[in-house]
């Protein structure tokens, strides 16, 4: 708890804490973005270079799964710690939402296509991964977006 100029004490993190969970979670938002585009550009190279695909998948195992998780739970412990709120702005309830889709198709789809293209398999891989790559981005630059402007207003739970 923190206390205002008024003496009423209302919930949240201390300063040090906000900040420090701030950190994390630009850190690992801003490292799950550019490994995201760094995927994107093996993705491409990787048509010509199928060899990429294995790495691409060390990256998808080991970086950008960690990376998502942890951009997920900072976000929460942010929302949650703040006066945003999860629920209480549109803007963060939508990069919640875009944040979990992201993370349940990381770990069960993008994975999956990434262990495909890495072992050999003849079909669509190849394309499934550059798709999710070029999805992917754009999300994570939405939810870039998101954070800088704050649009929307409050929800009805604020």
């Amino acid at each position: 708890m923190t206390t205002v100029k008024t003496g009423k004490a209302r919930p949240g993190m201390r300063p040090t804490a906000r900040k420090t969970w701030l950190l994390l979670h630009v850190v690992t938002s801003v490292g799950w973005l550019g490994v995201t585009i760094g995927m994107l550009v093996l993705a491409v190279a990787a048509f010509d270079a199928p060899q990429l695909y294995q790495a691409m998948e060390l990256l998808g195992d080991l970086v950008v799964l960690p990376l998502a998780l942890g951009s997920l739970v900072t976000g929460v412990v942010l929302s949650l710690g703040t006066k945003w709120g999860l629920v209480k702005h549109r803007w963060v309830l939508v990069k919640f939402v875009l944040t979990v889709i992201a993370v349940v198709a990381t770990t069960f789809s993008l994975r999956s296509g990434l262990h495909e293209a890495a072992d050999g398999v003849v079909g669509t891989a190849g394309g499934d991964v550059f798709a999710a790559a070029c999805v992917s981005s754009a999300l994570y630059v939405f939810n870039t977006v998101l954070s800088v402007f704050k649009p929307w207003g409050r929800t009805r739970w604020g």
